[in-house]
């Protein structure tokens, strides 16, 4: 079990969201001047020994963070709103044999200046392996 394959299941679902230029990291983008995109972060969190002997599962939690940017600051709370549910609380993700539980989603405060903003979405997740 890995990292690669929570990311994988958490991008995975933000490629059905209705985000279509998307940043993921690792990967050449260009946004076009003035275009409002998404750009992603995976930021694993320290991990968690909740079962006693070696080899047992461990709790791995961390962020799945989202920047919205876009030149219109209700435009993008409105497609903040819209990945909140589309990563809803309770949801489970899969990848390989491997799920995802996502815990919530937050939105954290605006940034930007006059000709755009951006707006942070962390998704928390946790998964065991």
């Amino acid at each position: 079990m890995s990292y690669r394959k929570i990311q994988a299941a958490l991008d995975a679902r933000l490629l059905t969201s209705n985000e279509t230029q998307i940043a993921f990291p690792g990967r050449p983008y260009r946004p076009a001047h003035g275009a409002a995109y998404v750009a992603v972060e995976f930021r694993p969190a320290s991990v968690e020994a909740i079962f006693l002997g070696p080899g047992a599962p461990e709790l791995h939690r961390g962020l799945y963070r989202l920047t919205l940017h876009d030149p219109d600051a209700v435009a993008a709370e409105s497609r903040v709103d819209a990945l909140r549910s589309h990563f809803n609380r309770g949801r489970i993700l899969t990848f390989e044999s491997l799920d995802v539980h996502l815990e919530g989603a937050s939105m954290a405060a605006a940034e930007g200046d006059l000709r755009r903003t951006a707006v942070r979405l962390d998704i928390s997740w946790r998964s065991y392996f």
